[in-house]
């Protein structure tokens, strides 16, 4: 009975041990659960959730900001791109330049992200940081591509602009092209002044209905121009995929490496316990010979 209340007390013992390695820490009482995420840009000066990133940034500092259950694993991914275009709608084709990647957890709530592979002949590109550890370089995950790729998926925040401000679409200096097409408007300006007199035979149809084709005219080559912007519905439609503050957990299972449990040493104390009922039974059945033979 000694024996039995014995292995009874060791299961008991390693039960409330193993609760109460769990409730030392913050949690879902051995579940994992998404965990709200804010991050920094300057250092951890100035913290955010914002899902828009407003400058290039060099380097990401992350960090779990909320209830982080033991053995919960978040892994934080910080990828950069070479684009054709200043934001998502003429990102055109991306091209993959690195990634940086850490595992939040209740051990480590907090981690530095750096932007790798930037080069000096990418113009535009694209940053995003994002909650797995799936690298989206074409070959492991899909590139992004606007719009039917709206990829890293788990998005937390991105950037799209220009790394440098002095580059055009070709990675080079952007002020020859304007000047070019400044003179080219100014031969169409003098044309206009040519219609000025046109103008004169304007009045002399005396109608202002021919007048007013003119600017219906106008107004259909303002509707080629607008006809473009009528994709603009469309880009309104797969607009920039936008961020949420939250890194998803690896697995909703803590990992037993990391809750304190040690179930070689519960299996040690169970085993232990059996040994000695058997030596207790084993005890009462001799005790109960004797005295059945002292009897007879």
């Amino acid at each position: 009975m000694a024996a039995a209340l014995s292995l009874a007390g060791v299961g008991t013992a390693s039960a409330h041990g193993h609760d109460h390695g769990g409730h030392g820490h913050k949690g879902g009482g051995g579940h994992c659960s998404a965990v709200q995420l804010k991050y920094s840009t300057d250092g951890g000066q100035h913290w955010t959730r914002g899902d828009t990133i407003g400058n290039a940034p060099k380097s990401i500092v992350v960090k779990l900001d909320g209830n982080v259950t033991k053995g919960c694993a978040y892994p934080i991914s910080l990828a950069a791109y070479q684009t054709d275009g200043p934001d998502w709608a003429h990102s055109g084709t991306q091209v993959f330049l690195g990634v940086d990647q850490a595992t939040l957890s209740s051990k480590n709530p907090k981690a530095t992200l750096t932007v790798n592979g930037l080069k000096d002949s990418a113009c535009f590109g694209q940053i995003d940081l994002y909650g797995n550890n799936t690298v989206y370089d074409g070959k492991s995950g899909k590139l992004p591509h606007y719009p039917d790729s709206a990829t890293p998926t788990d998005l937390i925040a991105h950037w799209n602009g220009q790394y440098k401000p002095d580059c055009d679409h070709n990675g080079g200096g952007g002020d020859t092209p304007p000047p070019s097409g400044t003179p080219s408007t100014g031969p169409s300006d003098t044309s206009s002044p040519s219609t000025g007199p046109s103008d004169t035979s304007s009045p002399s149809t005396g109608p202002s209905d021919t007048t007013s084709p003119s600017p219906s005219t106008s107004a259909s080559t303002g509707t080629p121009s607008t006809s473009p912007s009528s994709s603009a519905p469309a880009v309104g439609a797969t607009a920039a995929p936008s961020g949420t503050p939250v890194a998803q957990p690896v697995s909703s299972t803590p990992t037993l490496a990391e809750t304190g449990s040690n179930s070689s040493q519960t299996t040690t104390f169970i085993a232990a316990g059996a040994a000695l009922v058997v030596i207790g039974a084993g005890a009462v059945v001799f005790t109960r010979r004797r005295k059945s033979g002292s009897n007879a």
